[in-house]
């Protein structure tokens, strides 16, 4: 199975935090936009791709309308030690994946904006520069700010990486 495209239907579901609280798709699109991470700790490509993530709703802050969750396919407690020091939620998505499997994941991250009316508007996964860009940019328009720099022209980093 192929990973859900942008244009289709974003699979409803339910997932429990790390501090235990329950997070719902459909409840949390009632309020705006929704960014969905998700992710594996040992990955060396969701490691390098978390760094701009949290540069990017640290510079933002809680934004009305807009919200970003990191899915974890790793146990609670290494879920909770990756999670250190990011400033979003981060929710389990358990073994067998359910979540995983019904947005149709082969690689991680894998990045989804769901809008809304619960279609997706973005389906990427690995590293790219203009996926986390446009993260940058539908923040920072919710939050009415500029959009966070993240990259420079001569960086070194590569426009991809692959999951």
């Amino acid at each position: 199975m192929k990973s859900l495209s942008a244009g289709v239907p974003a699979p409803d579901f339910e997932l429990t935090d790390i501090h235990g609280s329950s997070r719902s798709l459909r409840r949390e699109i009632a309020k705006g936009t929704l960014v969905l991470v998700f992710y594996r700790s040992a990955c060396p490509t969701s490691q390098f791709t978390f760094p701009f993530i949290q540069k990017i709703t640290a510079a933002m802050g809680e934004v009305e309308g807009c919200t970003l969750w990191a899915i974890s396919q790793d146990d609670l407690n290494e879920t909770r030690e990756f999670a250190e020091g990011f400033g979003f939620p981060f929710l389990i998505d358990e073994h067998p994946y359910p979540v995983s499997s019904a947005y149709g994941l082969t690689n991680v991250p894998s990045i989804f904006i769901v809008e809304t009316s619960g279609v997706i508007s973005l389906s990427d996964f690995g590293f790219s520069k203009a996926t986390l860009e446009e993260i940058s940019a539908r923040l920072a328009k919710c939050a009415g700010r500029p959009p966070v720099q993240l990259f420079q022209p001569d960086d070194g980093l590569p426009a991809t990486r692959p999951g």
